[in-house]
């Protein structure tokens, strides 16, 4: 029996990507490993987002092509996939010989020819009516990652948006929104896998199903998921701005089982900066959106994520962008450096902020949102909030989270009970205190 290990980088869409051709392989009989010595394949999901995650790729590529060296006759095959593969194709094949086989975003189900014969060819790839079927049809099939009660549901592919520093599209294409029905049918298939957290992610996840229905259908999806059984939680993340209307905030608030958290990436508050990115919406619209969400759910919890150093930003818009967290007062921020991607309309601009001023940038601007974090997270203590349990450390001490802390990106909650729980579980715990990022809470 032939073995596989997968590696994954990237965003939690790349996972269930993973999961999709775990699925497959292990449909043709291949074995999955967790020790990538043991395995006759090295599958490496990459990422091709920003120039960090591209050298992270590369890196990663380097580091497992070394077990051919170190196994001679026996080494594993090196199978490039993803979103940096489907980017670069044949410059990492030109690039890179320690690379045997490369396929995209969407050729998983072309590792079945590799699997069942090698035939010399190391571009991988299926028809697109072939591509096109699976991806309606069958894409709830994959391997369910039970370590965690929670996972990620891809409900669309693609973007539709034309923002100038992002290239997502030119790898990822349009919007293509799965059905409901299909939706659902997956929701359940987690559901009886144990999981009770379902994370719903795509490039644009506010204007799901457009492409489909004609006008997005994210308020229906969540109220068909909401009646599926054994999904006690229904989280959202990547809404673009301008496309949090008052229709979905007000569903939101209604849904008991939908978390009360807003993932919005904003990108920037400088006006003049947003419309280089080609962004929608400006400050003053942010501003109103974020106060409409706190008018129907006053302790939601909104992260949102910025990009410093654009090209041409200057250090007053950046004082600009900070006094807009002070304003805002999110729950939770990211922030990138700007990332010069050819291909992209910003590419056009000249990159004119030194690497060395982005870096600073970004850690100013994550220390300045600290302080403004632990207040948010404050006017949790003392109260009373359910929360799901994702690890157990031993008898009395668990990791676990809120509606409002959403799994890797987030904060924790530092749990000790009297009683022994197991991952999964959902208790109603005393929040006693914030340290930075995380919180403490008691149950007994």
């Amino acid at each position: 029996m032939k073995r596989a290990y997968i590696e994954t980088l990237g965003c939690a869409k790349n996972i269930v990507d993973s999961q999709r051709l775990a699925f497959v392989l292990k449909q043709s009989g291949v074995e999955l490993t967790d020790v990538p010595q043991e395995a006759d394949y090295i599958f490496i999901n990459t990422c091709g987002f920003i120039e960090q995650s591209k050298l992270q790729s590369i890196e990663y590529i380097l580091s497992f092509s070394k077990l051919k060296e170190e196994k001679g006759s026996k080494s594993p095959k090196i199978v490039v996939f993803g979103c940096l593969a489907e980017r670069y194709k044949e410059d990492l094949l030109k690039e890179m010989p320690e690379i045997d086989y490369i396929f995209g975003v969407r050729d998983y189900l072309a590792a079945l020819n590799l699997i069942n014969g090698e035939n010399g060819k190391k571009v991988l790839d299926t028809s697109k009516e072939y591509r096109d079927i699976i991806f309606a049809e069958k894409e709830y099939r994959r391997v369910v990652n039970k370590e965690y009660p929670f996972e990620y549901l891809k409900i669309s592919e693609g973007c539709n948006h034309t923002c100038s520093f992002c290239a997502i599209p030119l790898i990822r294409g349009k919007q293509r929104s799965r059905t409901i029905q299909r939706l659902v049918d997956e929701a359940k298939f987690l559901a009886d896998n144990g999981i009770k957290e379902i994370i719903l992610v795509s490039q644009d996840t506010s204007s799901y199903g457009v492409d489909l229905y004609g006008k997005p259908k994210l308020v229906e999806l969540l109220y068909e998921l909401s009646k599926v059984e054994g999904i006690e939680w229904i989280r959202l993340h990547y809404l673009y701005p301008t496309e949090v209307t008052e229709d979905l905030i007000k569903a939101i608030s209604d849904m008991e089982k939908v978390c009360k958290y807003y993932d919005i990436p904003l990108q920037h508050a400088s006006d003049r900066i947003l419309k280089l990115m080609k962004r929608g919406g400006n400050k003053k619209q942010y501003l109103e959106i974020i106060e409409k969400i706190r008018k129907y759910t006053p302790d939601a919890a909104i992260r949102t994520t910025f990009i410093v150093g654009f090209p041409g930003e200057t250090l007053e818009e950046f004082r600009e962008l900070k006094e807009f967290l002070k304003e805002a007062e999110f729950t939770w921020v990211g922030a990138f450096e700007y990332s010069h991607e050819e291909g992209t309309d910003a590419f056009r601009l000249e990159d004119n902020v030194s690497k060395i001023s982005k870096a600073k940038r970004r850690v100013e601007l994550l220390k300045f949102q600290q302080p403004i974090t632990e207040k948010r997270l404050g006017n949790l203590v003392g109260k009373v909030k359910k929360m799901i349990i994702d690890e157990v450390l031993d008898e009395k001490n668990y990791i676990a989270r809120t509606e409002y802390n959403s799994p890797e990106v987030d904060g924790a909650v530092h749990l000790v009970s009297s009683k022994k729980l197991k991952k999964g579980d959902f208790v109603d715990a005393l929040v006693l205190k914030v340290i930075g990022y995380d919180l403490y809470a008691r149950y007994s």
